[in-house]
């Protein structure tokens, strides 16, 4: 169990700071660096490593190993020697502001449902895992707890109970803990065992936004972002969410209604085309003479079930008729035939022309690619 005596511990905001080499070890190209104190924060309870400086030298990881807190740098540094550390506050100062929010928004879930925190994942966005189900309202209204809970700028407070105090407190924790506990408290949000790096008060998160919740085994999974990773986030989808608007001509809080009109417009078009198109069809059957053997139609776009139905339109024309539609890349193909056993057919067109599908003695579909003159060639000996 952790001590809690690091720098990073003591001071979260501390950026720089000085430490001497205890020792330095060759590991697979790059170096093994522990120091006799560090404000590296080590990856852990979810949280990422810290990246800096050593001197000149890159920290590219860190973590935390029985012999100590090691620095993984690309070039060594001299054992005994005196190391000027800095911190990349940026991308530090991110998990602060993201590990507050999330521990926000866990509060908040296991106050309002009881609900454990049972998995959390600091990446591209803040994955948290959730022991049951929540509704879409719940979690609207989780998001604006949390920003008030924010701006109303409370204390992030880090607490040392003793073992007594800790048997009588009620806080969260994944695992039973032992030795030194370092309890984290929001007040009327989350009180929380937690060893990782946070804010000092709330309103230096800035904003808190949940993105998406969907099941996960017999809960669910969140995804959010908070401080300037929710900003930037929310700046995107405005100026996205602005650039359908001016195609859209509609105003900026009113393109899902603009969106729908357009996709409904786009819907009746869509079945007058295919009215249209199955009334040319139709009008077509006339250039095929009946009593025909075999039918070849290349026909552009059709559906899967204009495609059907146009095919058995030509069965009557001819004892097998093939109707095909698309391009060289795909073709989607029905043929039907009276005369022919098409489930023994299936398997020979689908390796002359690359194909898939099959069905019926009487009837198969499915697609496959090529040129029209190499499929015609092969369609008529196969099925001639």
């Amino acid at each position: 169990m952790a001590d809690f005596k690091e720098l990073y511990d003591l001071d979260p905001y501390r950026k720089e700071f000085d430490a001497a080499v205890v020792s330095c070890t060759e590991h697979h190209g790059t170096y093994e660096v522990i120091l006799d104190q560090t404000a590296f924060y080590p990856e852990g309870g979810g949280q990422p490593a810290d990246h800096g400086t050593l001197n000149n030298v890159n920290v590219l990881d860190v973590h935390e190993k029985a012999e100590g807190i090691i620095h993984t740098c690309d070039a060594p540094l001299s054992v005994g020697e005196t190391v000027h550390g800095t911190i990349d506050w940026d991308r530090r100062f991110d998990f602060m502001q993201n590990h507050s929010g999330e521990h926000i928004v866990s509060g908040l879930i296991h106050k309002m449902t009881g609900f454990d925190n049972v998995g959390f994942h600091m990446g591209e966005v803040i994955q948290i895992d959730f022991s049951g189900p929540l509704t879409e309202d719940q979690m609207r209204e989780i998001e604006i707890q949390a920003n008030r809970i924010v701006m109303r700028n409370e204390p992030v407070n880090a607490l040392f109970p003793s073992a007594d105090e800790l048997e009588t407190i009620d806080y969260r924790s994944k695992k039973e803990l032992s030795g030194v506990v370092r309890l984290i408290e929001i007040e009327d949000a989350d009180l929380c065992a937690c060893c990782g790096t946070h804010v000092r008060n709330t309103g230096e998160i800035g904003l808190i936004k949940l993105l998406s919740m969907q099941k996960h085994k017999k809960g669910v999974r969140i995804e959010m972002l908070s401080g300037m990773r929710a900003f930037r986030y929310v700046q995107k989808a405005m100026s996205e969410n602005h650039k359908v608007s001016v195609a859209l001509s509609a105003k900026e809080l009113e393109t899902s209604d603009a969106v729908n009109a357009l996709l409904k417009t786009s819907e009746l078009k869509d079945v007058r085309i295919r009215e249209v198109s199955e009334s040319l069809l139709k009008y077509r059957l006339n250039e095929y003479e009946s009593g025909q053997k075999l039918i070849i139609d290349f026909e552009d776009d059709l559906d899967r079930n204009v495609l059907r139905r146009h095919g058995n339109d030509l069965a009557e024309k001819a004892e097998t008729a093939a109707v095909i539609s698309g391009d060289e890349t795909k073709w989607n193909y029905f043929i039907i035939s009276k005369t022919v056993n098409l489930k023994d057919k299936a398997k020979l067109i689908n390796e002359a022309l690359n194909g898939r599908g099959g069905g019926s003695a009487e009837m198969i579909q499915g697609s496959f690619a090529g040129e029209k003159e190499k499929i015609e060639t092969e369609l008529k000996r196969i099925l001639g």
